[in-house]
C-alpha cells in the first residue's frame, strides 16, 4: 500500500509557498511514497518536481483548475488546461490529454463545484477527494458519502499551501509498484481511498482569511 498526498501548492501557485524539493524532502521524511503538485491553473510546480524527484518516489504531474463552477484536479497531465470553461469542458480536455479529472472539496463555499454539477460529470469520472486536510470533517465525510453513492473511488490530500502542513491528508493506493503508470491505474480502478488528519484551526482560518481577502484583490474573481 502506497501513501500519497494528491493535492499540493507550491511555490508555483499564486497563494502557495515552498519549493518542489522543499516538499519532496518533508513528504518522504513523513514516510510519504508520492505526491501530485495541483497549483492554480499551472503545471510548472509537477514538472519541476518531476525534474528533481529521486527516484523512490512518485510524483504524478497535474493541475487544479479554476471552472466556471468551482476547482477540478487534473491528474497526470504535463499542460496547461485553460480555465473558466464549463466542468463538461473541463473534464473533457483533461480525458482527452489522457489525464484523471478529480473533483476536490466538493462542497467548499467559493471553489467546491457542488453535488448539482458532480451530477452532470459524474459518468466520466473515476474518483472524488474524500478527504481534505483543510476541510472540516463534516464536509469530508458528506463528499465520501456522495463517492458512495455514485459509485466511486476516493481520494486524499492535505491542499497544504504551506510545505509544513503536506501529507495531513493523503491517498491509500492497493499497490507496492512506484511506477507512474501503475498508481493512475489504480486510481482509475477505484482502487484508492483519501485518509489523513485536519489542519489546525489556526491555519485553516488563515487560509479562509487570506482567500477572501485575495478574491477582493481579484476584482471578485476566484482564484
Amino acid at each position: 500500500m502506497l501513501k500519497i498526498d494528491l493535492h499540493i501548492h507550491s511555490q508555483y501557485s499564486g497563494d502557495g509557498l515552498g519549493s518542489p524539493k522543499e516538499i519532496i524532502k518533508i513528504l518522504q521524511q513523513r514516510g510519504l511514497q508520492g505526491m501530485a503538485i495541483t497549483d492554480h491553473n499551472s503545471v510548472a510546480g509537477s514538472l519541476k518536481a518531476l525534474e528533481i524527484a529521486p527516484k523512490d518516489f512518485i510524483v504524478i504531474p497535474g493541475q487544479e483548475i479554476s471552472t466556471l463552477e468551482g476547482h477540478i484536479v487534473a491528474l497526470g497531465v504535463k499542460k496547461n488546461i485553460e480555465r473558466e470553461l464549463s466542468v463538461e469542458e473541463t473534464v473533457e480536455r483533461i480525458i482527452d490529454l489522457g489525464g484523471i479529472p478529480l473533483v476536490v472539496h466538493l462542497f467548499r463555499n467559493m471553489s467546491g463545484i457542488k453535488k448539482n454539477n458532480l451530477k452532470k460529470i459524474h459518468k466520466k469520472l473515476n474518483t472524488i477527494e474524500v478527504f481534505n486536510s483543510c476541510s472540516v470533517p463534516k464536509s469530508n465525510l458528506k463528499s465520501a458519502k456522495v463517492a458512495k453513492e455514485f459509485n466511486l473511488g476516493g481520494t486524499g490530500g492535505s491542499d497544504s499551501h504551506k510545505p509544513e502542513f503536506v501529507g495531513y491528508g493523503y491517498t491509500l493506493v492497493d499497490t507496492t509498484d512506484y511506477s507512474l503508470d501503475t498508481v493512475l491505474s489504480q486510481i482509475n480502478k477505484k482502487k484508492t481511498w483519501g485518509k489523513g488528519e485536519t489542519l489546525p484551526l489556526s491555519y485553516r482560518r488563515d487560509r479562509m482569511a487570506k482567500s477572501v481577502k485575495q478574491f477582493f484583490q481579484r476584482g471578485f474573481k476566484r482564484i
